[in-house]
């Protein structure tokens, strides 16, 4: 994560404006209000402002110390500063939300995530995800990402976990040309 510390302010003005209003509306559309809501890699607190803005209660994770202080000022929400592998909770959530965030997870980590989050949820909770589409994992530009497929992602899911609905997306950034594979799972317990 010392890259998100050593860049975090390009990082910030990169991300912080991106109107993610689509995603926010698929994801929360059969949520109730005052639902708990995790947001995985929250990094500078953009989700968690609109998710709080929208009256919903969501608790961040951020391994980036810089990010993390960042987004607890920016949205006024709790932010543990960590990742999943060392998330700790008996809570569980009616949501949660992995914008472009487990792709930093190589296979064998990402695979234990998936069971740790399904752990997480309750039989109407909503999971979110989202990857760069690809078949490649590994370092770029300073940086370990792990693309997947629809067929790939599937193989890393737990038994509780399935997929309700899956699309693609082009990138929002407007200067990158890369398309993203989404995902809405739901918990079988």
């Amino acid at each position: 994560m010392s890259y998100y510390d050593q860049n975090h302010q390009a990082f910030i003005d990169n991300t912080l404006n991106i109107d993610m209003t689509d995603l926010y509306s698929i994801f929360l559309k059969d949520m109730k209000k005052g639902g708990h809501i995790l947001d995985l890699g929250c990094g500078p607190g953009r989700d968690l402002k609109y998710f709080k803005d929208q009256g919903f209660i969501p608790v961040g994770l951020e391994p980036s110390e810089k990010l993390a202080s960042y987004a607890r000022s920016y949205a006024d929400c709790e932010v543990y500063e960590q990742g999943i592998e060392d998330f700790n909770s008996k809570d569980s959530y009616d949501g949660i939300w992995a914008c472009a965030s487990l792709l930093h997870l190589d296979t064998k980590s990402l695979k234990e995530s998936f069971i740790k989050l399904s752990s997480l949820m309750h039989k109407d909770s909503i999971f979110y995800c989202s990857f760069k589409q690809g078949e490649y994992e590994g370092e770029r530009n300073g940086r370990f990402f792990n693309d997947q497929t629809l067929e790939s992602l599937k193989g890393l899911l737990p038994p509780e976990l399935s997929i309700s609905k899956d699309w693609v997306t082009e990138d929002l950034r407007a200067d990158r040309n890369e398309s993203w594979i989404n995902l809405i799972l739901v918990s079988s317990s």
